[in-house]
């Protein structure tokens, strides 16, 4: 029954929601490919262009030297830190898969989607800042994904709503960017 049920949710996220014909090619879209794309064009225009707009100061920022006070992280100990946390074997074996099956101009689509999740990572690590707190408990901060997403349903309903973190649960269940996001909230 369980492996029904889990089958079930994936091919409603994952399975082919719609179909182009292309001339003798169709095009399959699944719920989720459709969301993550909207979600990062809207992103993308919400802030502006900001992969674009932003990447001269972005090079800066991490070539710069270390600042502050000692024992804290450079900007580059930050970028490794955060690529450290999304970047994985599958990563890299759909890289070599994507090129092999799609030729060059799957480079191109990577170049592509990579803009547009630059945009939807910024705006989940921001909130993630935005929203963290110091932790009485441990030290250091608190926040992440999951934790604004409580912040927020606690100011509009006045009370945490579960619907919405059962929502965040089931639609990115290993939260890569989340969780990069709450390491370095932690580390700031």
């Amino acid at each position: 029954m369980l492996v029904t049920l889990i089958e079930s949710v994936y091919n409603f996220l994952w399975g082919d929601l719609l179909t182009l014909p292309l001339g003798g090619v169709t095009l399959n879209l699944s719920l989720m490919v459709i969301l993550l794309f909207t979600a990062g064009i809207y992103f993308t225009l919400r802030t502006r262009l900001l992969p674009m707009r932003l990447f001269r100061d972005m090079l800066d920022a991490v070539c710069e030297k270390k600042q502050g006070k000692q024992g804290g992280l450079s900007s580059l100990q930050t970028l490794v830190v955060s690529t450290a946390t999304r970047v994985g074997m599958g990563n890299l074996v759909g890289v070599v898969a994507a090129v092999s099956v799609g030729g060059a101009g799957a480079v191109f689509w990577m170049w592509v989607t990579a803009l547009l999740g630059a945009s939807t990572s910024f705006v989940e690590s921001t909130l993630a800042q935005k929203y963290k707190e110091p932790d009485p408990l441990y030290g250091g901060w608190r926040g992440g994904p999951a934790f604004y997403l409580h912040k927020l349903a606690e100011r509009k309903r006045g009370s945490c709503s579960k619907n919405l973190l059962w929502h965040r649960c089931l639609r990115c269940p290993d939260s890569s960017a989340g969780a990069a996001s709450a390491r370095l909230s932690a580390t700031r």
